[in-house]
């Protein structure tokens, strides 16, 4: 590196941390006094606070590794312990490295340089040599150059620690379940902070998650780690390709056990079906085609329906679902293409208790992805059979869907018409009076009846 243009006052202008600027500010004071090998020492004291420093911030994160450490840190320098903290800082390099992953490999080597000399400055017993060790003006200039390239004016990335914080946070109740909302806060939380090697270890951790089903404890969370993966996608671009091949190596070689993983993922990220081998492109394609709806116990193999090259073959295979398949599939994935069959066996509930039970099996997973055609659907599926209307719970179940519908995806005011001519009708506009009330805060009003209640 050539550091005989680098200007040191600039140099220091880019020191994040203050506390650390001013340690860094007494070695360039005594490089320009001629005070070479104090200014190694100083150079390495400030190189050892500022990684302090980011520890700190780290272990606010959430960082165990760096908390690990600032316990040992904090402790001994409560206790006086000044054996224990000059182990810590003699291994301070190797726990960046290896544990916080603050300093890369690369930048290690260089920095074990700066306090290999600062040991040779400061310990003069460490030089074999009669003389005292007297380093050069490039070699101090070149130390102190790599001292605020190398970690003094980075930020404090998160390293493997990604991965256990990822982890709790996405079982958590606090994970965001909108799927924009999950792009911004995998990006601002994860991605933003972390180091570009461990951003693509992330996205195929992911990856992993999604084809292979590890960890287990990811299994039932698919619909978070998909957006997370997104994000990768679209807010570490730089990371994507050296994810992509990871993605398509994990596809050509998965286990036949894991096809119906592969064919969802396909559903999620269509661009990489034209990437797979022809071998594994016929081997997806096949477990779809020999599918059999009496038999199918991999859901999964059903969000393939949105792509072209399964739609065919998936369609038949949804219309021959029985209703316990048809429940199953919705608890795993409630598919739009799943909703017409799920609404028709609502539509022919036999009993209130069985009402009851296809409302809570087939209708309200669908909660808030449902369009106003067929929350219009629904209300008509609701007053076409008494087992429906007349069933005790079917007021507060329809309630539920219709509030977590987006404002622009309500019922049409011809939908609520029909539904509250019925319910006035059957005398059961009391039982339904909380759903009325919901349907007219967006402005509808109820309409004239059509004939006397008592018809």
């Amino acid at each position: 590196m050539d550091t005989g243009f680098v200007d040191l006052d600039i140099l220091i202008t880019r020191i994040r941390h203050p506390q650390s600027k001013v340690y860094f500010l007494d070695a360039v004071k005594a490089y320009k006094a001629g005070a070479l090998r104090g200014a190694l020492t100083s150079a390495w004291v400030a190189l050892v606070y500022d990684l302090i420093a980011k520890y700190r911030e780290l272990s606010a994160m959430g960082d165990a590794a760096a908390t690990a450490f600032l316990q040992a840190w904090d402790n001994a320098t409560v206790t006086g312990d000044i054996p224990k903290l000059l182990q810590l800082e003699g291994g301070i390099l190797e726990d960046a490295t290896a544990n916080t992953q603050v300093v890369n490999r690369i930048a290690r080597t260089h920095l074990d340089r700066l306090r290999e000399d600062r040991h040779l400055c400061a310990h003069p017993a460490f030089s074999a040599e009669a003389d005292l060790f007297s380093p050069s003006p490039e070699l101090v200039r070149l130390h102190l150059v790599n001292a605020v390239d190398l970690v003094l004016s980075q930020e404090p990335l998160q390293g493997k620690a990604i991965f256990e914080l990822y982890d709790v946070d996405v079982q958590s109740p606090g994970f965001p379940t909108d799927y924009e909302r999950i792009l911004d806060y995998v990006d601002q939380r994860y991605l933003a902070r972390v180091r570009a090697q461990n951003v693509r270890n992330f996205g195929t951790v992911l990856a992993k998650s999604l084809l292979k089903g590890v960890p287990a404890q990811w299994e039932p969370l698919h619909r978070k780690i998909i957006p997370s993966l997104v994000a990768v996608r679209e807010r570490a671009a730089d990371a994507w390709p050296d994810i992509s091949l990871a993605i398509v190596r994990l596809m050509d070689n998965l286990e036949p056990a894991n096809r119906p993983r592969a064919i969802a993922f396909i559903a999620a990220f269509p661009d990489f079906w034209p990437q797979l081998q022809e071998p594994t492109r016929t081997a997806l394609q096949a477990t779809i085609d020999n599918a059999d709806p009496a038999a199918l116990s991999d859901y999964r193999i059903l969000a393939g329906v949105t792509v072209p090259q399964f739609r065919a073959a998936l369609v038949p295979l949804i219309a021959g679902l029985n209703r316990e398949n048809l429940a199953a599939a919705i608890a795993s994935q409630p598919l739009a293409e799943l909703w017409p069959r799920a609404v028709e066996h609502y539509k022919a509930s036999g009993s209130w208790r069985g009402s009851e039970v296809n409302f809570s099996d087939l209708i309200t997973p669908f909660a808030g992805r449902l369009s106003r055609q067929q929350l219009d659907q629904l209300l008509d599926a609701v007053i076409d059979n008494g087992q429906n209307w007349d069933a005790a719970e079917t007021d507060t179940l329809l309630l539920g869907v219709l509030r977590n519908a987006a404002p622009g995806d309500r019922p049409t005011h011809d939908a609520r018409n029909r539904f509250y001519q019925h319910v006035r009708r059957v005398r059961r506009a009391d039982k339904y009076e909380d759903v009325l009330t919901f349907l007219q805060s967006d402005g509808w009003t109820l309409p004239p009846l059509e004939q006397p209640v008592d018809d």
